[in-house]
């Protein structure tokens, strides 16, 4: 047998041993992590009016699903403990599949917003006599649990050490709160919404407003820099009529002064299209992913879009060429060289997985995932990587192998209806 026999058959002997492998890491019956964590998902129930889940035949667009969130607790020794509570919330999918935990992992927040502008929103019918929007809302709604105006601008703290994980305040907004994120102090929140950013911090768990900061409309999405000083949006003026486009903005104190759009480098073989926006910036801080379009499948491949965050004046430098069909969310793996990319199809979905080790980041290959994907973390120590979806209602569980390999675990973690956001933390310990 020659030595290229030999290499072939080697590689084939890994590849068969891998999923081997990564059961003979789990040492228990259950999914477990190295550190003690909390996972967040949230669930949005009207989901039903995209995926058409009803039992009722034909689809009557009445809505059925209350919005819901997931508590899950990991840790090295026991199963984990996971509690899902229903209608104490209101949570949208339409926005960026991630929020806020504070630094200590003991609260969650969530966002909700009353912009709607898919066709298939316009045809739901809400539950009667239950508040719907800011303006159906009174002092004492705002103190009840049970509570889930779908069409309200509003921010929801969650108790996530409370084993009944109560709501413990809820802020409404005169904007439309698409997205909050932690800032890296560990003390503030920022919120954006269509026509300004806000900043926050929590005092016992109740929000404290900090600065209201006017910016250019917009509909999208942010993320923070890792530095704290700035925070790159992708924006546009109209999310189904005018291309999304990256935006840079400026950390001033607790307010938040837009800069400018990131322009393309010249040549490079791609644009901003409709209906795009997410993205993420590298734990680094030196580059930012961002998806060319994270809606409708069943059209044609969609690119990530990758920006220098390094130059004096940030720009499109490069790109990942038709990485999936509709692209939701990237996380990167702690050893700074892998990344995934959560995928859009709706029943036999796709995760990519990219080595993002060098300047010309490409995808290595692809795996099943269910529907939907939306939220997408891995562990701190870069042994797990969790996916949620809200199509099957789960988070899905994927083994890390090496630098670039991911096993798909059979075991998974039983969420709501309607997935539409995942945060990771640390497990509080009082």
């Amino acid at each position: 047998m020659n030595t290229n026999h030999k290499s072939i058959k080697m590689r084939k002997l890994f590849f068969f041993l891998l999923p081997l492998f990564a059961l003979s890491q789990e040492k228990q019956p259950f999914i477990t992590t190295k550190s003690p964590i909390t996972l967040f998902s949230t669930q949005d129930g009207e989901t039903e009016a995209i995926w058409s889940f009803s039992n009722t035949n034909p689809y009557d667009n009445i809505l059925r699903a209350e919005d819901s969130f997931t508590v899950i607790h990991l840790g090295p020794n026991n199963p984990p403990v996971v509690k899902t509570v229903y209608g104490t919330i209101a949570s949208t999918i339409l926005g960026t599949p991630s929020m806020a935990m504070s630094e200590d992992g003991r609260y969650g927040l969530v966002t909700n917003h009353s912009w709607r502008g898919e066709g298939f929103f316009e045809k739901l019918t809400y539950p009667e006599g239950m508040p719907l929007s800011n303006s159906d809302l009174t002092p004492d709604d705002l103190k009840r649990q049970k509570l889930s105006p779908q069409l309200s601008d509003i921010i929801s703290v969650v108790d996530l050490y409370n084993p009944n994980h109560p709501v413990v305040d809820r802020y409404l907004l005169n904007d439309k709160p698409i997205h909050i994120l932690s800032h890296p102090d560990g003390v503030r929140y920022f919120v954006m919404g269509h026509n300004n950013f806000f900043s926050f911090k929590l005092i016992d768990g109740k929000l404290v407003l900090l600065q209201k900061s006017k910016i250019p409309f917009g509909q999208g999405c942010f993320w923070i820099h890792p530095n704290g000083e700035y925070i790159l949006a992708s924006r546009s003026i109209d999310w189904y009529k005018f291309p999304t486009i990256a935006q840079w903005f400026k950390i001033k104190g607790d307010k938040v002064k837009y800069l400018h759009d990131l322009e393309i480098e010249n040549g490079l073989d791609t644009e901003y299209k409709l209906e795009g926006g997410i993205l993420r910036i590298t734990p680094d801080g030196k580059r930012a992913f961002i998806c060319q379009r994270t809606v409708y499948s069943g059209i044609d491949f969609a690119d990530i879009l990758i920006a220098d965050l390094t130059l004096k004046t940030p720009k499109i430098v490069s790109v990942v060429k038709q990485v999936g069909d509709g692209l939701e969310s990237f996380a990167f793996h702690p050893n700074g060289k892998m990344a995934v990319a959560t995928c859009l199809e709706k029943t036999k979905n796709s995760l990519a997985v990219l080595d993002i080790s060098d300047k010309t980041p490409k995808v290595l290959y692809y795996l099943d995932a269910a529907g939907g994907s939306q939220g997408v973390e891995f562990t701190p120590e870069g042994d797990k990587l969790f996916l949620g979806s809200p199509a099957h209602g789960r988070i899905e569980v994927y083994d890390v192998v090496g630098d670039f390999e991911l096993v798909k675990n059979q075991k998974f973690l039983k969420i709501g209806y309607g997935h539409n956001s995942l945060t990771i933390g640390k497990k509080y310990q009082p």
